[in-house]
């Protein structure tokens, strides 16, 4: 068991540095860590085998897409280029429709993501896609990514129909499968620097093995001001290519920590300055239960000085207000509770990295110090069987 927190930590200096390089060689132990010291060379031969179509689909949901697609909605909106990668995540069938119809067949790429090859939406998906395709060329256009197990209803439907496969690996959950094939494939095809990606994820972990005793003391923060009553967590992200982000922090968060009546965090992702106008005084002024973890950029696209005699804009630019709102927001929320911020020269690839395993550290920190597994989600389970039955039902209906 990892252990973050503890009275050695509080009063053995020397203690607390074994400590952590302890913690740092045990890190290293689990396989969505080790994702990053990792050869993709491979990843990056399955892409080029499909990155010739004009579109590619990818059918997964959850931690199937949200680490890819918080990749490529940030280079996209970056870039300001529209994607060639979309997501099916949801069985919304007029969304599906609307994404498939403009869809060529014979210039689109498939990509099917789902760990225990029965997820049911992505199988639906699919199976969908595939009655509409009937002559689609599974073989040189389709990827399946799904671990080698059995009743793995996708694998089989991808031996099936010569489609090629490449193995989940068993020991990495969705959530925490961006820096290996499941994120970096997707990220890939739109042309996302996966190399400086994966870069930020490794300064972060020589951080946290160089420089342990900022690192300790941030977290100790964190679970202080959960043990005294802090049940959110707020990631106020001030760039608008960060939404995605802030989704799949939720998902991380939310499964990871949501476990028991005595014991969860709830994540909200917000975006600044436009949620300073939406939820703002709910931070400020609502019940003083959450803590707050800010993403800032130094430099961004300089815009002309406006000219407005009398007013408090006069003679500045659209970034330099964007840091006064930021610095206004930080500063009242320290005053609050706990506040910390992450400021990058610009947020980029390596930055979305360092902040993705930063947030791997901290759930698992948070995890061990209250005692429970972030690795399951036993109380979906119900849902799940739930689900199998309305559709048994609904089938006996029909007939």
């Amino acid at each position: 068991m990892l252990s973050w927190v503890g009275v050695a930590f509080y009063y053995n200096p020397v203690m607390r540095r074994e400590l952590f390089v302890k913690l740092c060689d045990k890190i290293r132990e689990l396989k969505f860590f080790n994702c990053v010291y990792s050869d993709i060379s491979h990843i990056k031969k399955v892409a080029a085998s499909i990155s010739g179509n004009a579109d590619i689909l990818v059918l997964g949901t959850g931690g199937s897409s949200l680490g890819s697609k918080a990749l490529i909605d940030f280079k996209s909106g970056f870039s300001g280029e529209r994607s060639k990668v979309q997501f099916l995540e949801n069985i919304d069938s007029r969304s599906f429709m609307n994404v498939v119809s403009k869809c060529n067949p014979d210039n689109t790429g498939v990509i099917i993501i789902s760990k225990s090859g029965t997820t049911s939406e992505t199988l639906m998906l699919f199976m969908t896609l595939m009655t509409m395709w009937p002559d689609f060329n599974y073989s040189e256009k389709c990827v399946a990514i799904t671990e080698n197990s059995d009743q793995n209803y996708l694998r089989k439907i991808a031996m099936l129909h010569d489609i090629k496969i490449v193995d989940h690996a068993p020991d990495i959950g969705g959530r925490f499968s961006v820096f290996s094939v499941v994120g970096l494939l997707p990220a890939l095809l739109h042309g996302v620097d996966v190399d400086a990606f994966i870069s930020g994820g490794k300064k972060m972990l020589l951080q946290a093995e160089e420089e342990p005793e900022a690192l300790y003391s941030d977290l100790k923060d964190v679970c202080a001001a959960i043990k005294n009553g802090a049940t959110h967590h707020v990631l106020f992200s001030y760039s608008d290519f960060l939404g995605s982000l802030g989704k799949w922090f939720m998902q991380l968060t939310a499964e990871s920590l949501g476990k028991n009546e005595n014991f969860g965090i709830t994540p909200i992702s917000s975006i600044g300055t436009v949620d300073q106008h939406s939820m703002l005084q709910l931070f400020l002024g609502g019940p003083n239960n959450k803590y707050y973890t800010f993403i800032t950029q130094k430099e961004n696209i300089q815009t002309c000085k406006i000219k407005l005699q009398g007013s408090i804009l006069e003679d500045h630019n659209m970034h330099e207000l964007m840091i006064a709102h930021q610095r206004a927001t930080i500063d009242v929320l320290k005053n609050k509770t706990l506040a910390r911020s992450f400021e990058f020269e610009e947020i980029n690839e390596s930055a979305i990295g360092y902040m993705m395993m930063r947030f791997f550290i901290e759930t698992v920190a948070i995890a061990d110090e209250f005692n429970i597994n972030p690795f399951d989600q036993p109380a979906v389970e119900e849902v799940k069987r739930l689900v199998s039955k309305y559709l048994e039902s609904a089938t006996k209906n029909v007939a």
